[in-house]
């Protein structure tokens, strides 16, 4: 099996599959060693990828999987080159990783937000004209909130210009801003029809975290929350079908603003963080086995029977905060966690969002666990000890 990054969740679904992987990467892992890997500089460089597939002569290749927004439209190249099973279709591909290209493609009736090209031939004042202020600038082909900012005035956009090379002009997007509550949902597709969807609602939008927020991202309870969650899951169903998606597990983002649903964007790929970890603790639902069964060109279904929720399940995506000394041993005295991970110095490395840790937290109701969510970020952001009873795991 030849997977495109590295991700623990994937890894173990492969070993449950008795798979041997061969592994491309950008970056080595320690949880790669002794594992068959090989590196390249740009998991999104086809040219680059497929000369080292082809230089490590694999024998027997039975798929290709990638947890990775870089790594969708590489793989469906390998598959059609390879002649293996899954997406091979790499120009379809495209529509799940341009997000131009994506809003343009949407069919007529679903909102979504005004979309324009940052090519050498556009302005500040035109894209204020066209979108409003603020708006939102980010790579074209981009993934999480990396690179994303939100324009307010020429002079923020001359600072986002100046921080980025572009060298083309589809690298990047500007956007009109989209205000309210972000949602996601994560799913399987296949055979032009939604098998299974979980629909989640991240505590601040991810574009905050930019300005010192949290990201945490909750499972919302289709019994508390019965009209959004259908709602989010026929946006997805009718976007995926206009879009023409390939069989899948996606992910896909909106934002609720004026008690409806405006689309976001939406990813031909498993959702990033700890998603896939908080569906299964909630639902039963493994989306890894899901990635590798849809690239072994199997029946998703079967493995689609998801068991009746007694906990709703969170993650958080700790950090450290200026002149806040809070520990590990910290936080296992004022919360109880079902997993939790914290760098208790400076010596490790800081990821996406952030992050030097995280915590999967659970509740009965969404409401507890909003509660719960709120007094973690609180503690996490100013060492103040929370009041009262503060977590269930």
């Amino acid at each position: 099996m030849i997977v495109l990054g590295h991700r623990p969740g994937l890894a173990e679904a492969i070993e449950r599959r008795g798979l041997k992987p061969l592994y491309i990467v950008e970056k080595y892992k320690e949880a790669l060693r002794g594992s068959r890997v090989r590196r390249v500089r740009n998991l999104e460089d086809g040219q680059e990828v497929l000369r080292t597939v082809l230089s490590a002569e694999p024998n027997d290749v039975c798929g290709v999987v990638t947890a990775h927004e870089q790594g969708v439209f590489t793989a469906a190249l390998l598959r059609d080159h390879l002649r293996l099973p899954g997406d091979g279709d790499y120009t379809r591909t495209l529509l799940f990783r341009d997000k131009y290209l994506q809003k343009t493609a949407l069919p007529r009736g679903i909102r979504r937000a005004r979309c324009m090209y940052v090519d050498t031939g556009v302005d500040y004042t035109t894209l204020a004209a066209e979108l409003g202020v603020p708006f939102v600038v980010k790579p074209a082909n981009g993934f999480a909130a990396l690179r994303t900012a939100k324009i307010f005035s020429q002079e923020t956009f001359d600072e986002y210009l100046g921080e980025q090379q572009r060298g083309s002009d589809v690298a990047l997007v500007a956007e009109s801003f989209v205000p309210g509550d972000e949602l996601h949902v994560d799913g399987v597709w296949c055979d032009g029809r939604m098998l299974w969807n979980s629909v989640a609602r991240y505590h601040e939008p991810p574009l905050n975290t930019h300005d010192g927020a949290v990201l945490a991202s909750q499972i919302l309870s289709p019994k508390e929350h019965p009209e959004l969650v259908a709602q989010a899951g026929e946006l997805a169903a009718e976007a995926l079908d206009g879009l023409e998606a390939p069989d899948c597990v996606f992910h896909l983002e909106a934002f609720h603003s004026g008690g409806t649903l405006v689309f976001g964007e939406c990813a031909a790929r498993l959702s990033g963080a700890h998603l896939p970890e908080i569906v299964e603790l909630t639902y039963g639902i493994n989306l890894y086995d899901s990635v590798v069964c849809l690239a072994l060109g199997e029946d998703a279904s079967p493995r689609l029977i998801p068991q009746a929720p007694t906990e709703y399940f969170a993650y958080v995506y700790l950090r450290r905060f200026p002149g806040v000394t809070v520990t590990k041993a910290d936080f296992e005295k004022h919360f109880r966690c079902h997993e939790l991970t914290y760098q208790d110095d400076d010596t490790g490395r800081t990821g996406y969002y952030g992050r030097i840790g995280h915590a999967l937290v659970s509740a009965s109701s969404n409401a507890q666990l909003t509660n719960l969510i709120n007094r973690m970020t609180e503690f996490n952001a100013s060492g103040h000890a929370p009041s009262g009873d503060v977590g269930v795991s």
